[in-house]
Parts: C-alpha cells; structure tokens; sequence
C-alpha cells in the first residue's frame, strides 16, 4: 500500500507547482488592467444655487415649502419658500417705530416754532425797549435832573445788554430747531430705511427661478440628509440648486489616497445607476488641486474630478443622476 501511495503524492505535487505560473500570469494580467471606481453626479457648468437669504434680524429660517424635487422649473417660477412669521412680526414693529417717529418729528417742529416765534417777539420787545431807553438817553443833561439823567442812561445799559442777551436767545433756538430737524429727519430716514429692507426681506423669503432646469435638494454638509420641508437652517446654506439642461458634465470625488492613480485626458467609461445596462465614455477633464472635507463621508481627504462627455441619445440624462465612473489606473 505505501508503494501504491507514493507515486500518487508525487503527481499531485507536480500538478501544483506546474499551475504556479499560470496563477501568476492571471494576478499580472488583472494587474496590468487594474481600474478604479468614483461615484459622480451629472451636474451641469451652468446652475443656480439657492440659499437662506439674510433678510430681517433672524439668522436663520424654517422651510415653508419647495418644489418636489426633479420637477422642471421655468424662469420666474417659484422654487423655495421660508416661513416669514418672525419678519411680519418685525414688520409690524418698524411700522409702528415710523409712526412714532414721524409723530414725534411733527410735535417736535411745532414745539420749535412756537419757540422760535416766542424768541422772535421776545427780541421784538427788547429792540422796542432799547430804542425807547435810547430815547431818553439822548435828552440833554443840561434839560433833565443830574439823578435822572444818570438813571436814562443805566436804563440804556440794561437795554443793550437785554437785547443782545434776546438777540442770543434767538439765535440759540433757531440752531436747536436746525440741528433737531437735521436729527428728526435722520430718525425717520433710518427708520423708512429698516422698514424697506424688512419689506424687501419679504421678497427675498420667496426664491424663483432664473434658468430651466430640474430643482435638486441640497444636503447637510455633517449628516449628508438632504433639506426638506420643516427644517431651519442657518443664513447662507445652499438649500437647493437648479442646473440648466445644457452643457452637462459629471463631477466625481476620488479618496487622497487613489488621486495619483488617475490623470486629466484619460477615458473614463460612465453608467447610470438609473440604467446600468447602458454605457457611455468620457473624459477626464479636470482634478482638483485642493483637497476638501466631506464630513458625511469620515475624515479622508477629496478632489474634485469633473469629466466631460457626449450624451447619448439613447441614454436619458437628466441633472442631478448618480453615475458610476470607471477610469483606468495610471501605471
């Protein structure tokens, strides 16, 4: 039995070792025509991005409503809504402060004239006591009493020194009144301007359209959980973008670690999850230089690789399609 044994061993063993290189060259092979995989999104060179206005004191806004997502908007078509109860309600209050303002900006001017006109007659009165103390000063001491004569003449003083002293209290009203108007009118001037730009904040609530194209829900830049109806978010956040129909591309995101790998100008095949039957080619068009963070996707490092391509008719296209891109490695 151990003789009948041996010669079996033997051959097993020399089929393994004649099958080494045939492994071999099949790991080269998959080697020599290794490729790598990117997930991308047909996206469009020309869009319109939507973001939280910075209208009112608020610093952010609730979603009122939003156009379902993928249905095609036309210019001027409403898009967005942000719910405008907290700016109603400063509305309201600017309103009333201009109205107050305006108010006071009247029973202020009339207070003044009256003041103006009071200090008017008051230096009336003063110039009519001076010319009449004027007078009496001018009657000769030879005509009049020494004691009297002494007396007219102290009379004069006083007269000039009232009617300057009226002559300052005019001119002290008149530049209250100047500078009071001046202050009033700043009032009312900021208070209009408040009023217009909360007015404008109404507006600014409401988002429209201004090329064709299909509204895409933008998503939050921690969780990747695309914005919807209900949420608040912060002043200056994308909330949605509208890319046109025209000159279409894929953007795809490759790891720092595989960046090397590829290179601008190389072929690239593209399938669309929505028809993965289907294949089309493209092209490399361009990779980021800047490394970005995409914090739904952990702490790695991204670049940005837009690539161009031809669509194919018999291929549906639309803005905003996941596409799965496989490009060859750079050896």
């Amino acid at each position: 039995m151990p003789l009948d044994c041996r010669p079996k061993l033997n051959c097993r063993r020399l089929c393994s070792l004649l099958f080494l290189p045939f492994l071999f060259i099949h790991f080269s092979s998959t080697a020599a025509n290794e490729s790598l995989l990117l997930t991308g999104k047909v996206s469009s060179v020309k869009s319109q991005s939507f973001m939280v206005p910075k209208a009112g004191d608020a610093w952010r806004y609730q979603i009122q409503w939003m156009m379902p997502e993928g249905e095609i908007a036309e210019p001027g078509q409403v898009v967005v809504i942000f719910d405008k109860t907290q700016i109603d309600n400063q509305i309201e209050q600017l309103e009333a402060s201009l109205l107050r303002v305006t108010a006071q900006e009247q029973s202020t001017s009339i207070d003044l004239k009256a003041s103006v006109l009071q200090a008017k007659f008051d230096l009336k009165q003063k110039e009519t006591e001076r010319d009449k103390s004027q007078l009496d000063a001018d009657v000769p001491a030879d005509y009049i009493a020494a004691k009297e004569y002494a007396e007219n003449q102290f009379k004069l003083m006083q007269a000039n020194s009232e009617l300057i002293k009226a002559e300052q209290a005019l001119k002290e009203v008149l530049d209250k009144q100047s500078a009071s108007k001046a202050q009033l009118a700043i009032d009312r001037s900021r208070a209009q301007l408040e009023l217009q730009q909360a007015l404008d904040g109404i507006e600014q609530l409401t988002l429209k359209a201004e090329i064709k194209g299909p509204l895409l829900y933008s998503s939050e830049p921690w969780s990747d959980k695309k914005y919807a109806v209900g949420d608040t978010v912060q002043i200056g956040r994308q909330v949605a973008s509208l890319p046109a129909m025209e000159e279409l591309e894929v953007v795809a995101w490759v790891n720092e670690v595989d960046v090397d790998k590829i290179e601008p100008s190389s072929r690239v095949t593209l399938r669309l999850d929505s028809q993965s039957n289907m294949t089309f080619s493209g092209q490399i068009k361009s990779i980021g230089r800047q490394a970005q963070k995409q914090a739904a996707w952990g702490n790695s490092n991204w670049f940005k690789v837009e690539i161009s391509f031809t669509p194919d008719e018999k291929v549906k296209i639309i803005p905003g399609m996941s596409v799965l891109v496989t490009s060859e490695v750079k050896l």
